[in-house]
């Protein structure tokens, strides 16, 4: 089942305001938790990066070049914890 990029980058979102919220981006390893198929289609376009191979089918993954800034960080500027929580698909 694929995953709509809203629900990822919702995801990676809120780990890092409830795991990571002191941490400095470049420095976490372990941003999200999904099913590869889930995700295939953004690790493809370089939006998620992940040392792991298809055969484990639940991978842990990265943000690719500059989709910090570019997906991450406005979501963390514009929700709570709750609301990333709900958007992610958690609640």
């Amino acid at each position: 089942m694929r995953l709509s990029k809203k629900v990822v980058w919702a995801e990676m979102a809120r780990r890092k305001l409830q795991f990571h919220a002191n941490e400095d981006p470049d420095a976490i390893s372990l941003w999200g938790l999904f099913d590869w198929g889930a995700v295939s289609h953004m690790l493809k376009s370089g939006e998620l990066t992940t040392h792991m191979k298809k055969e484990n089918r639940t991978i842990w993954v990265k943000p690719g070049v500059g989709m910090y800034d570019k997906h991450i960080r406005p979501l963390i500027e514009q929700h709570s914890l709750d609301e990333l929580t709900k958007l992610a698909g958690w609640a």
